[in-house]
């Protein structure tokens, strides 16, 4: 039988696309969706299920310049989406996608992985997976992989932001 380490590291996620992640909608579980694994023009789509995840954390990795000066939506529409529009100066989210790299790396036993494994009374595993605009790390029990197919027969639905119908007064951001 496979172990969650032996999968891990069997799903190359070096130089590959994360599409979106996320909790899914019972809350148990943490998913990533992963394209073009070692790059373009990889195509093939996956889908990891991080079963029972008792930590999530994200952290953005754009410098806190690049971040303020790109939360207008208009960052958000613009990017291979939009060709005919200008791009603005700064980090474009319309892109859809972030470069995993270095990559998603399995970290052994540290004080995460210690504690929760003690705590429930039994083995807890731990990654990281660092692209240009984030770090995520996860903590969970086991681990489900589906191929999803090629992009060009998977439909992944957009997300676009609600437009804004009231202003704060905490920046303005439109």
């Amino acid at each position: 039988m496979t172990t969650v380490k032996e999968l891990l590291m069997r799903e190359e996620f070096f130089d590959a696309a994360v599409l979106r992640h996320g909790f899914t909608d019972y809350m148990r579980d943490y998913e990533l969706i992963i394209s073009g694994r070692n790059g373009p023009p990889n195509t093939d789509l996956h889908k990891y299920q991080f079963i029972g995840c008792v930590e999530a954390q994200y952290q953005t990795n754009i410098s806190p310049d690049g971040f303020v000066r790109s939360l207008s939506d208009q960052f958000v529409y613009a990017g291979p989406d939009y060709p005919g529009r200008e791009e603005p100066d700064g980090f474009i989210w319309g892109v859809r996608y972030s470069n995993a790299y270095p990559g998603l790396k399995y970290i052994e036993e540290d004080k995460h992985t210690e504690y929760w494994s003690e705590r429930l009374g039994r083995k807890m595993h731990e990654i990281t997976l660092v692209t240009e605009a984030f770090t995520l790390r996860l903590v969970f029990a086991d681990i489900r992989y589906l191929f999803l197919g090629n992009e060009t027969s998977f439909n992944l639905a957009k997300d676009y932001p609600i437009p804004p119908n009231e202003i704060t007064s905490d920046g303005g951001i439109q």
